[in-house]
């Protein structure tokens, strides 16, 4: 009797906690946010609750009401109690009825009882909130219990069993259902606290490649920079010999020049002018490009392509995409091969295809081909690729590939039609 009443209750309550989960906690939201979140979502859970409970002594009502503000007071702070309070004794005084009194009695017991373990139990009740908001609840519906007992006794001169199976059921579900919240709450938070903590290690991992990799990008051209300036301190070099070693001086700091640019492009993209481009005039200046590279790998280079199709890009981004995507490719084909150069049109996209016959990639190289820093090659950060989808997801385009060991990659470049 009256049970399914309050399980409809706590069904009323874990739904708003799955509420908080997903409107804050899954969310980055500040603690200003989360106060008055808390609040909102305690007031509606303690008006539905007050809105559907059971009725078994005149004037009495139960419900779970007390469960959202406990939870107000323990995750929302003083302000979300103080809001809490108000909304409720408000409500349960529409309502009426001769349980108004004691409802009034044992929210301010749960009130001093909060008040006190906050002053002088913070740091226990920090740690042991499941534990506390249990028995806390476990105390306050049975002093609740024992008032509409004594009610009974002053109505009837006696207590039916009917009553006591139902007020032992009343806080059974309560304390069940109270638990239940708790250690949902802290499962969410935990997770939450979890999150933030991989999203910095992350984070710190990154930087820490970041600072390995330029340092390893610029290493060499700067050794080179230290010999020629020693050797030119020391005046052991002719005239002749100057001009020649200023200029790989000069290759050298355009290197570490490159590098820079490089990096920064990634942290920190700059704006680019975008304009209508026929790609087929793309592809053949790229062509021309990796035509060197391609004859000293042994590797022909093939092309298929249509008219004359448009996209609205950066003509320098777009080429140095498709020459990254190139030059891994020749340098996939160790044993030489083929590298074709395909461009069509499909509906609305311009589907640049890059194909290598070389040694290919497996599915999981290929799930981390964009990842910072990772490369297939021996050598090589895997900045180009990097580089490479960055420019294209700018351009509101995607790469997908397809690959096999030992029989070679199909890069697809789809970029929107101008």
């Amino acid at each position: 009797m009256g049970i399914p009443t309050l399980l409809l209750n706590a069904f009323i309550i874990i739904l708003c906690i799955f509420c908080y989960q997903i409107f804050w906690l899954d969310k980055a939201g500040k603690e200003a946010r989360n106060n008055v979140l808390i609040s909102f979502l305690s007031s509606i859970a303690i008006v539905l609750c007050m809105t559907f409970p059971f009725s078994f002594h005149s004037g009495y009502i139960y419900d779970l009401r007390l469960i959202p503000i406990l939870l107000a007071a323990l995750y929302g702070g003083f302000r979300s109690f103080i809001f809490i309070t108000f909304i409720y004794l408000s409500y349960r005084f529409y309502l009426g009825g001769n349980g108004f009194f004691p409802s009034v009695i044992v929210h301010f017991m749960l009130t001093f009882i909060i008040m006190a373990s906050h002053y002088f139990l913070s740091g226990y009740l920090k740690k042991r909130k499941i534990l506390f908001g249990t028995l806390l609840i476990f105390l306050c519906t049975t002093c609740f219990s024992v008032f509409a007992i004594m009610n009974e006794i002053r109505i009837s001169a006696k207590v039916e069993f009917v009553c006591i199976h139902f007020l032992a059921n009343f806080i059974v579900i309560n304390t069940l259902t109270v638990l239940l919240s708790l250690y949902l709450i802290e499962g969410m938070i935990e997770k939450f606290k979890m999150k933030e903590k991989i999203y910095r290690a992350e984070k710190f991992n990154v930087t820490s490649e970041l600072a390995a990799s330029i340092a390893h990008e610029i290493r060499n051209p700067l050794t080179t920079l230290y010999g020629f300036i020693q050797l030119f301190n020391k005046n052991e070099i002719s005239e002749t010999q100057k001009s020649e070693y200023l200029q790989v001086m000069l290759i050298e700091l355009e290197k570490i020049q490159l590098v820079i640019n490089d990096y920064l492009s990634l942290v920190k993209p700059q704006m680019v002018v975008k304009e209508t481009l026929d790609i087929r005039s793309i592809v053949y200046q790229v062509i021309d490009v990796i035509l060197p590279m391609a004859s000293l790998h042994n590797v022909k280079v093939e092309s298929d392509m249509i008219g004359s199709l448009y996209i609205n890009a950066n003509a320098v981004n777009i080429k140095r995409c498709l020459i990254n995507i190139a030059k891994n490719g020749i340098e996939a084909m160790t044993n030489g091969g083929v590298l074709r150069i395909n461009v069509k049109k499909i509906k609305n996209n311009i589907v640049i295809e890059i194909i290598d016959s070389g040694i290919g990639m497996s599915p999981e190289e290929i799930n981390r081909i964009a990842l910072p820093f990772y490369s297939t090659k021996g050598k090589g950060t895997g900045l180009g690729t990097m580089i490479s989808y960055g420019i294209i997801k700018e351009l509101n385009g995607d790469i997908e590939i397809k690959s096999e060991i030992g029989k070679g990659t199909r890069f697809s470049i789809i970029i929107p039609s101008s």
